[in-house]
Formats: C-alpha cells, sequence, structure tokens
C-alpha cells in the first residue's frame, strides 16, 4: 500500500495548490509548444455542434450522470441559495465527494462522514446525519454516494467512506440497511443499476453486489498499477456491458452479469507532457453513446471504442482528469495544460479550441509555475460551464467557443452540476451554492 501513496499525495498537492494562440483554420491547430497537430471539421461544419435538445434534469442517481445532457437553464444566472457543507480540501483531503439530487432535493457527504439532504429550491438543511465516525483524513480515497428508488419509491442511498466500510441507508427512517467491512479500500466511486452495485478497490478487484443485501454477486481481477493515483472515477453502464477505468492507461469491457473480460485496451502516455501526467490513469468518467465508448487518459489522450468488438474508431492527443461532457454529435474535453475542445464523436475532428493559461503565475519572472487547473465543462442550455483556478465560471457558447459572459463563484472542488432549471455549484471551502 506505502508504493501507493506517494503518487496520491503528490496528486493531492498539485490540486490543492491554487493567451489563446491564433488558430489556422485551413487545416490544423498547433496544440503544444512542439507543434501537436489536429484536424478540424469541414469548414462548414466548424460552428455547428449538432447539440441534443434541451432537457430538465430531475434525478441524478450516480454522480456526473448529466454529462451526458444538455440541461435546461436559464441566462443570466442569478444566485438562489448558499450553505456551508462543513468540509474542505487540504493535504489530509484531497477531493470533495460529488453530490446527487433526487426529487427535488441534494444529497452530499462531506469528507468528515456526515450526509446531507437539501431542499433543492430553498437551500435549506431538511437533515443531516453522521453515517461514518473517525474520518480523519481521505488521502486514501474520497468518500463516495450514488442512489436509486426502490420498488415501493422509498430513496436508498449507497455510501462508502473512501476506505474500507460500504453503507445501504434508508433515506425515508435515516437507518441502516446494512454495512459491510471489506480487507481493502475502495477505489474510485460506486454506480448503481437496479439491483446491483458495481465498484473497484486498490488491487484492482472488481465487485458486483446485490444492492438489497450488500452480498458479493460476483468479483473480477483486473490488475493494478501500483503507482496509480487518486480517483473518485467510476465504472459505467453500457446496455449488457460495464465499461471500467482503470490503471496505467488500461480500461476493461466486462458482461454485466458474471464479470466476464470481454476486451480491454490501453491508451499510451503522451511524455510530451509534465511528469504528473505520465502514469496514464483514466480518472475521468467514461463516456457511454449508442455502443461506443470514450475514454479520456490524464496522460493526453482520448479515444472512442466501439464497445462490441473493441475496435478504436478514432484516438486524439487531449486528456484530462475532469469527465467530459456529450450531446448530440459533440464531446468537449477538458484536456490538459488549460485547453479545451469540441470534438466531432464520429471522426475525433475538432470543432473548435481555446486555449486558456497553462500556469497559475505564467508571466511571472520570479515564481515557479503552477500547473492551472479547471474545473468542467459542464453543459447547460447549449453553453459550456467551465471554471479557472480564481473562481470565475466561464460561460461559453457550445457551438462556436465563443465566451459570453461569467460569474464569480469560487475556486471548484467539483464540476458544476445542473439539475431542475438550477445549477449547484461545490467550492473547495465547502460551499454549495444554487445559481438559476
Amino acid at each position: 500500500m506505502q508504493s501507493k501513496i506517494f503518487p496520491i499525495i503528490i496528486l493531492s498537492l498539485l490540486l490543492g495548490c491554487s493567451s489563446d494562440k491564433e488558430i489556422d483554420t485551413t487545416k490544423y491547430v498547433s496544440v503544444y509548444e512542439n507543434s501537436v497537430s489536429f484536424n478540424f471539421v469541414d469548414e462548414k461544419d466548424k460552428n455547428n455542434s449538432q447539440l441534443a435538445a434541451v432537457t430538465n434534469i430531475k434525478n441524478i442517481y450516480n454522480p456526473e450522470d448529466y454529462q451526458s445532457s444538455n440541461a435546461i437553464i436559464n441566462f443570466p444566472l442569478k444566485k438562489l441559495w448558499e450553505i456551508n457543507t462543513n468540509q474542505e480540501i487540504n493535504d489530509e483531503n484531497p477531493l470533495l465527494p460529488k453530490p446527487i439530487f433526487i426529487l427535488s432535493n441534494v444529497y452530499i457527504l462531506n469528507n468528515k462522514g456526515t450526509l446531507f439532504k437539501i431542499n433543492g429550491s430553498s437551500g435549506k438543511v431538511i437533515w443531516q446525519k453522521t453515517v461514518f465516525e473517525e474520518l480523519e483524513n481521505t488521502v486514501i480515497g474520497t468518500p463516495s454516494l450514488s442512489a436509486r428508488l426502490s420498488q415501493d419509491k422509498n430513496i436508498i442511498l449507497y455510501l462508502h467512506n473512501g476506505f474500507d466500510e460500504l453503507v445501504a441507508f434508508n433515506e425515508a427512517n435515516g437507518t441502516k440497511i446494512w454495512s459491510n467491512k471489506t480487507n481493502l479500500p475502495f477505489r474510485g466511486g460506486i454506480t448503481v443499476s437496479e439491483n446491483s452495485l458495481f465498484l473497484s478497490d486498490f488491487e484492482g478487484n472488481f465487485y458486483s453486489i446485490n444492492n438489497e443485501n450488500g452480498k458479493v454477486k460476483w468479483s473480477t481481477f483486473l490488475g493494478n498499477d501500483p503507482d496509480s493515483i487518486y480517483t473518485s472515477a467510476r465504472p459505467i453502464l453500457a446496455d449488457d456491458k460495464i465499461i471500467i477505468p482503470g490503471t496505467g492507461g488500461s480500461f476493461f469491457v466486462i458482461s454485466k452479469d458474471k464479470g466476464e473480460v470481454l476486451w480491454t485496451e490501453n491508451i499510451s502516455s503522451n511524455k510530451q507532457l509534465p511528469k504528473l501526467f505520465h502514469s496514464g490513469d483514466i480518472i475521468a468518467n467514461p463516456i457511454y453513446d449508442n455502443k461506443v465508448g470514450y475514454i479520456v487518459s490524464q496522460s493526453g489522450v482520448t479515444a472512442a471504442f466501439n464497445i462490441n468488438t473493441g475496435e478504436e474508431l478514432w484516438n486524439i492527443p487531449v486528456g484530462g482528469f475532469e469527465t467530459p461532457s456529450f450531446s448530440g454529435e459533440s464531446l468537449f474535453i477538458n484536456g490538459n495544460m488549460g485547453l479545451l475542445v469540441a470534438v466531432d464523436t464520429k471522426t475525433g475532428n475538432l470543432r473548435w479550441k481555446n486555449q486558456f493559461p497553462k500556469y497559475l503565475n505564467e508571466d511571472s519572472y520570479f515564481a515557479e509555475k503552477e500547473l492551472a487547473l479547471y474545473k468542467g465543462p459542464t453543459l447547460v442550455n447549449s453553453h459550456i460551464l467551465f471554471s479557472n483556478q480564481n473562481g470565475r465560471i466561464m460561460i461559453i457558447d457550445a457551438n462556436t467557443g465563443e465566451e459570453k459572459d461569467s460569474i464569480k463563484v469560487g475556486r471548484l472542488a467539483t464540476s458544476p452540476m445542473p439539475a431542475e432549471k438550477k445549477v449547484l455549484f461545490l467550492t473547495v471551502n465547502g460551499k454549495l451554492i444554487a445559481y438559476e
């Protein structure tokens, strides 16, 4: 386990820290200093992102499920409410757990083990309960929360403490349904389906767990890179299959019913990037649509695969830490080194790109450069919400890449979350803020 702690701490320290180049519109665009080039889509399609119609998101059972929607929101955004969830990012707590949204209420588990139920319209805390005791730090892993509606329409919440305990919680009466202790720490988040929970541990075991009694239905050993880094990514359901983000650039596609490995692939590292990005771990949630899986590696590669055959459809040297947004025929990727791109899902060609500052103190002659990290993208009303480390949320036209407006919210811990014509922002100091 000690071999895993060092890279975890390195990434946690980075996450705790705090101009555009002219585009050659004829054919290629330079992305890094050594002129890695990309194809653009045809000129007539460049500013047409082919987005799906806007939709009102009502329930988010698994974190970041909204990343495949074009959510309804009205501009300009106005602040609705703000509460303190009593947590913060620091050296002992590198990430904050991601919230979910069900039946007009927000559920959030903080990194001290306290679960909140919050009225989504008023911001009033309906209740808060301590589910996990003595969470002094979450350096091993981030606590995670998912949920489902039972047959009798009760909300059942599933939580792990970022280490060794998994709990099913009845939201209606505030009691534990079951609780299991494990021998190995969990790695990443939980995905819940109608009758199963899916999650991984730090040794590379992947589990299907009966969500009614907590018993293991089956497990599959997928292996693990000893230099794997901190992540809250979770498996993604793909019809009768599961896409599992792995370590060292690997991901797996397995059968949902038995856990049989159908095929696996590795996305190679981009050695042009700083050493932090070289491990190749996939720490962004995969995206799945219409038999195609889109995989983003933090080492600097994004690729599209046919989930049934394993055929690689395309790959581009853009990768990052954040889950991309998907809508219609466009994929929006928050790339390493300040890059934001809109990609045609059929070809991998760029529709547009924005190059934001790569370093916080890019122009300083006296301070060492620090990598700039961005949160998002989240798609709302055909616009991208994309935040920098100064707490400015940029509102970017998804069709053109043009910045239309911005709001100052505070430095974000997670991507913006849209639900019921609102957008929720969770900041690094634990403030949950709603805009409408």
